[in-house]
């Protein structure tokens, strides 16, 4: 694996520099990232589905971990763009005389089945297993 260098940026998240290799790794530490970043193997940053919530990443010492909370406004962030953009195409769908795969009452079932899951997960697998049955909805509806 390579060695890439990290740290906690402004925002509070982990920000990851992936040198060239044209100059040393730690020449580029010194001279492009802030004080306190340290270099680490990236076989070390969060894998699987927790790789997917990178914006949820933070420095704990020399390791990166997921903060389950901001993972969780993570994917209802994302849960809530979903829903936003299916109704607008649900209401497009049924302006031009078209119907929908699902009724209304079962998307606003399916709707209210995901969020009771996130807000129960406890893990970054069991947040993206939430949203999966409303992506498959989304991608049903579009044909």
């Amino acid at each position: 694996m390579a060695n890439v260098i990290i740290y906690t940026n402004s925002n509070g998240g982990v920000s990851i520099c992936i040198p060239t290799g044209e100059v040393s790794l730690e020449v580029v530490q010194t001279k492009d990232t802030p004080t306190g970043s340290i270099i680490v193997d990236d076989s070390t940053l969060p894998q699987g589905s927790d790789a997917q919530f990178f914006d949820s990443w933070v420095l704990n010492g020399s390791t990166v971990t997921v903060d389950q909370s901001k993972a969780l406004a993570q994917a209802t962030t994302q849960l809530n763009q979903l829903a936003y953009t299916e109704a607008s195409h649900r209401s497009s769908k049924l302006g031009a005389g078209l119907n929908n795969v699902l009724s209304d009452s079962d998307w606003a079932n399916l709707l209210t089945t995901a969020r009771t899951a996130l807000s129960s997960a406890t893990t970054t697998q069991a947040l993206l297993d939430a949203i999966a049955p409303i992506q498959t909805a989304i991608t049903a509806n579009a044909l």
